[in-house]
């Protein structure tokens, strides 16, 4: 196994001169461990089926997604270069690449593994001081993931099943929209299109002059949503608060005034994350029995970032520059940043578009 590990290596400098040392040392590493794995199993590594790839997923499922997904990517350029190399008579594959693209195996439908998300560094993941030097303008991007997000709606606080309702409503927008709590706070009955499942919201950040055109944009929602969102706004809103007429106002609102503030709105996603399970201190790290909880993990802004970011790596659907309008940004280097490349799919997808 070391020898066809070598001839590996050997070709890879080859076919991609110019390769990151680092690239070559994770790849020696954990090409290894597929090796191993073949050894342990009677499999002869050169005629590996993709069932065969499949097994070895499972055997790490205990790992983290960003790990599992970095073993996975190092199997497939064993075989990739395998299956081009032109040099060596011994590397040749019996029964072809098992796993070539997202057509054998896809990691994130089959798997639930989001393994090349910048976005999905998940919280857990980190040691308490790479914690403690996150913040949302940082190169370490932290985002929950969908399954995370879902167990908030289940988890809102409220001591009555319509201040629930309001509460679920409030997640459930900021999620759907990727609003920031200023910009939930003004979401407006009369801007929705009922038909179209969208809501025309004025930008929080962007100023009139600079950027006309985004100033006020369009947000979505689900079709799913739209019973549970229309109920309350005709049917429970108007009685759940003294301070609003039925079908008109904001969407968001509370038992005593027409507008729900967004640092309110904030407090609901906070301890709904903390009934769930996935809250956390932010600052600081290791709080005291009394010390004051400065900054939370998950607020309105971490929901924000991370719908962007399962928009940019999980929505096929979705370009880059339709997330960019959804989400108000005024660069799209600033959607790009919720991107992680990931050469070996850019390859494969690129030789798939031009058959």
């Amino acid at each position: 196994m070391e020898e066809l590990l070598g001839l590996y290596l050997e070709s890879l400098k080859q076919q991609k001169d110019g390769t990151k040392e680092s690239t070559i040392t994770t790849r020696r590493r954990e090409v290894r461990y597929w090796l191993a794995f073949c050894e342990s199993n009677n499999i002869d590594p050169l005629a590996a089926t993709t069932d065969d790839v499949k097994g070895y997923i499972q055997v790490n499922s205990h790992l983290a997604d960003t790990t599992r997904g970095s073993y996975y990517r190092s199997v497939q350029s064993f075989y990739s270069i395998v299956q081009n190399d032109a040099a060596e008579d011994r590397l040749e594959l019996e029964n072809g690449h098992p796993c070539k693209n997202r057509d054998t195996i896809d990691l994130k439908d089959k798997y639930n593994i989001h393994e090349n998300k910048a976005e999905y560094k998940l919280q857990h993941d980190f040691a308490h001081e790479d914690l403690d030097g996150a913040r949302d303008d940082s190169e370490n991007i932290l985002a929950l993931k969908p399954n995370q997000i879902k167990l908030l709606f289940e988890s809102v606080p409220g001591k009555t099943p319509e201040t629930r309702l309001r509460n679920e409503i409030a997640v459930r927008l900021n999620w759907y929209t990727g609003c920031r709590s200023v910009e939930l706070s003004r979401l407006d009955i009369d801007q929705i299109d009922w038909e179209e499942c969208n809501i025309t919201v004025q930008s929080a950040k962007l100023e009139r002059k600079e950027h006309s055109g985004l100033i006020r944009r369009d947000v979505y929602f689900p079709e799913e949503f739209r019973f549970q969102l229309k109920r309350w706004c005709q049917r429970v809103r108007h009685s759940f608060s003294s301070a609003v007429e039925p079908n008109s106002g904001n969407i968001l609102v509370t038992t005593q005034s027409s507008e729900m503030p967004g640092p309110q709105i904030n407090n609901v996603v906070k301890q709904a994350a903390k009934n769930a399970g996935v809250q956390r201190p932010l600052r600081p790290v290791n709080p005291g029995p009394n010390d004051e909880i400065k900054e939370w993990f998950v607020t309105t802004h971490r929901i924000r970032r991370s719908a962007i970011s399962h928009w940019v790596n999980d929505c096929e659907s979705l370009d880059i520059h339709q997330v960019r309008r959804i989400a108000g940004h005024a660069r799209i280097q600033q959607t790009m940043d919720y991107v992680e490349d990931d050469d070996d799919q850019i390859a494969s997808d690129y030789q798939k578009a031009m058959q």
